[in-house]
């Protein structure tokens, strides 16, 4: 419909702005010309406003009503279909799923629906500009219910824009056309809960945690001196409660005496511990107090980030995959649900330097690999090395070239005093060898910031608790247990011709028979197999991002 022929419409849906009709055929008709009205009303607006008070979310909602021809989803002759009743009972619980129903204008649609139906009853007739109002609502609030289900609430672009995520993706009005075409617009919305069984564990977890905080959370523990075994102080009663609560501890309601620091609440106490991070010592220090006493409203807002980040992982996650966990510096090769291969890795650090969020296939193995040094480090890190001993590329194996050309310079005809971070032009390469910092392995998969796995130089710095150590890549403990496990369905190769390879000292790469799916994630919620709920450090400060949390109202 052309603007000119919507500027014809406009007096016609003024006109019947207030005006009470009876029902007819046309009923349809003048809705779809209020929903024309209002989109063509746009002039230039990314965004319309869905109903008098609120404006869509979507610039798709817009797209969708003038591709659809303006007709109207939800409602026909003048009535809600029984459709839009399903679909706003599940938007009332995506809290569920940890979403936030009143993004999706759940206030506002029940008293649209509400004036709808008063309306049929006392004059059996409706506004067509209500009946588009809250069609229109309905479509926003449908569209960003699949766009949030699909690619998550929190959108990475936006709230981590110096770390690129690698995420799945969607075409939300390609699914939308679909279900209307299908004739299953609310049952095909099942579709988008993520399958992996790691989003239905914290789903559970989240339930649990939503009724704490509707039965008014936990108290907090005064600071004091270190509680420990033998301890008897009022805080200890408030401990085992805090403890009680997650279901950590069994109170005693029959024991009328001062609480206790005993077996039983030393035991609890080491289970929180490991289920934080922290050294299992039975004793409540500091640091274990601090993690005691976050609020379950933060808790509750964790886990639902966590949720929301496992959106961002294919739908199928195949039968075997490697997947890195960030915060808790881990690796683990999952195989028809059972670990086949576990161990401890480095990731990176903050600021430039952290690893990115991939979705990806482990193609190769480079054996004895070359490591290019990249610009930022070379600039930051070496050139100041170098200028205070000259022999230092020599000492590490390090090579000079000139990136335009390839060619290699010998580094004693350039004046590194003169060099600086701004106009620093040279290209370095470290060859193979034991002072390689990519040691003898390396692991590459297709990503678009450029890291790989490694075996390490330094082994020495797996021993340390806190591991956001690289400047991107993941560095792994057991890289030659790793890497016998990716040839095991390659011809040709086993683990010994594996090792006589490395130990030749050339340089060779590896071409894999089976790429396997490797998984890099940001949780600092899970749960493990034992199902026990995990927390770590939000090394990245990635969870510090506006996510209201919808606390809803639960019986007990």
């Amino acid at each position: 419909m052309k603007r000119n022929v919507k500027k014809l419409l406009l007096p016609l849906i003024i006109a019947l702005g207030h005006v009470s009709f009876s029902y007819a055929e046309n009923i349809d008709n003048l809705e779809s010309m209020a929903i024309a009205n209002k989109v063509g009303a746009l002039n230039g607006s990314t965004r319309m406003m869905c109903g008098k008070v609120t404006r869509c979310s979507l610039t798709q909602t817009t797209q969708f009503y003038t591709n659809h021809k303006y007709l109207p989803v939800w409602t026909a002759v003048g009535r809600i279909k029984p459709e839009a009743d399903s679909l706003l009972t599940l938007l009332r619980h995506s809290y569920q799923d940890g979403l936030n129903p009143f993004d999706y204008h759940t206030k506002e649609l029940k008293e649209m629906e509400q004036q709808i139906n008063e309306g049929l009853q006392s004059t059996n007739s409706v506004d067509p500009g209500l009946l588009a109002d809250f069609e229109v609502t309905m479509s926003d609030a449908y569209l960003l219910y699949v766009r949030h289900m699909e690619l998550g609430r929190v959108d990475p672009l936006v709230s981590y824009p110096d770390w690129q995520v690698s995420r799945r993706s969607l075409n939300i009005l390609d699914f939308y056309n679909q279900a209307i075409a299908q004739n299953n617009l609310v049952t095909s919305l099942g579709k988008l809960t993520p399958t992996y069984s790691g989003y239905a564990d914290l789903k559970a977890q989240l339930a649990k945690y939503q009724q704490i905080a509707s039965d008014g959370g936990w108290q907090t523990i005064p600071a004091g001196k270190d509680l420990k075994a033998g301890s008897v102080d009022s805080r200890v009663e408030i401990l085992q409660k805090r403890l009680a609560a997650t279901e950590d501890y069994k109170l005693d309601d029959t024991d009328e005496q001062a609480a206790k620091y005993d077996d039983d609440t030393t035991k609890a106490v080491k289970q929180f511990q490991r289920n934080n991070g922290l050294k299992a010592s039975g004793i409540v220090d500091k640091t274990t107090l601090q993690s005691l006493n976050v609020s379950v409203e933060i808790r509750i807002k964790q886990i639902q980030l966590n949720m929301d980040r496992l959106r961002w992982l294919p739908n199928n996650m195949g039968n075997k995959y490697l997947m890195v966990n960030i915060p808790s510096y881990s690796l683990v090769i999952v195989n028809a649900q059972q670990i086949d291969l576990a161990m401890p890795v480095i990731v990176g650090g903050g600021g430039n330097n952290k690893t990115c969020v991939v979705n990806s296939k482990i193609t190769t193995l480079e054996l004895n690999p070359f490591w290019g040094i990249p610009n930022r480090i070379a600039t930051k890190e070496y050139l100041s090395k170098i200028q205070k001993d000259p022999s230092y590329l020599e000492q590490h194996n390090i090579r000079v070239f000139n990136p335009q050309n390839n060619q290699e310079i010998d580094p004693t005809g350039i004046d590194w005093q003169r060099v600086t971070q701004t106009n620093f032009s040279y290209f370095l390469r470290q060859d193979p060898g034991k002072k390689n910092a990519l040691g003898k392995l390396k692991f590459l998969f297709p990503n678009d910031c450029g890291i790989y796995l490694h075996d390490t130089s330094n082994p020495n710095l797996f021993g340390k608790k806190a591991r956001s150590l690289s400047h991107g890549c993941v560095r792994v403990s057991q890289p030659l247990n790793l890497a016998d496990y990716l040839i095991s369905s390659t011809p040709n190769w086993d683990d010994d011709k594996l090792e006589s390879a490395i130990n030749t000292g050339k340089h060779r790469w590896l071409k894999l028979a089976e790429p396997l799916e490797i998984h890099i994630v940001y949780q600092t919620a899970w749960v493990e197999s034992n199902g026990q709920l995990q927390f770590r450090n939000d090394i990245y400060k990635a969870d510090n991002v506006d996510y209201p949390i919808y606390i809803p109202k639960l019986a007990k």
